[in-house]
């Protein structure tokens, strides 16, 4: 199932196995096409060609981009409760110079999603994630950002001038990125949904198509 974007633009679906039992919401995007906030148990795959207007990374090229400068396939994937992957340890200084552990956050449900100031495509969600945050604010959800492979004083400008209202553990080597389950070596954006008991409950490699994280969110939230 296809839908068409503007600017020549496509995302398209697929599901392995069956539909998911719960529905998929749907609601309006710019440029009259189809939101998508993810709520079944299946893996929904989302394969597009999400474009910035820088279309590479600066910086490297697994930054969600193939050496030419073409997107491949954003991978949202729903974990069933029994089969969720556990996290490892996650913690270390903040950009705002804090200790953070997420360990200390059991009992709620994180968003960790691994991004760098030089990242395109992590530019491009940044916006996403702000409004995600935003809608499902509340005392059992709690969003950290992952800062890989960053210059700090650039991140903190960008965090800054986005005005992202969350915390980011600096991973200056990647190290911490490299063990998370679930997420191919170097992914940049990636982002887990992690339930109360610390274990992934969702994850999504590449960009963050519009309105997909809040519904994610809001159902490991209902669980």
């Amino acid at each position: 199932m296809a839908y068409r974007l503007g600017g020549g633009r496509s995302i398209r679906l697929s599901y392995e196995g069956r539909a998911p039992s719960l529905p998929i919401l749907y609601s309006r995007i710019p440029m009259g096409s189809l939101l998508l906030a993810l709520t079944g148990r299946r893996r929904l795959r989302v394969v597009g060609a999400l474009l910035v207007a820088a279309g590479i990374c600066l910086m490297a090229t697994s930054c969600g981009r193939t050496p030419h400068g073409v997107t491949p396939e954003v991978d949202v994937t729903s974990y069933a409760a029994g089969e969720r992957p556990s996290m490892p340890p996650i913690a270390g200084a903040t950009l705002s110079g804090a200790q953070l552990d997420l360990a200390t956050l059991a009992g709620s449900v994180v968003v960790l999603n691994s991004w760098a100031s030089w990242c395109a495509p992590c530019i491009e969600e940044t916006p996403e994630l702000i409004a995600a945050s935003s809608s499902t604010a509340s005392a059992d959800v709690v969003f950290v950002g992952l800062n890989v492979k960053d210059d700090p004083a650039k991140a903190r400008e960008f965090v800054k001038q986005q005005q992202i209202p969350y915390e980011s553990i600096m991973d200056p080597a990647g190290r911490m990125l490299a063990t998370l389950p679930e997420v191919p070596p170097g992914s940049l954006p990636s982002t887990l949904v992690i339930d109360r008991s610390g274990l992934v409950a969702a994850r999504i490699i590449g960009p963050i198509p519009p309105g997909v994280l809040a519904g994610i969110v809001e159902s490991v939230e209902a669980e």
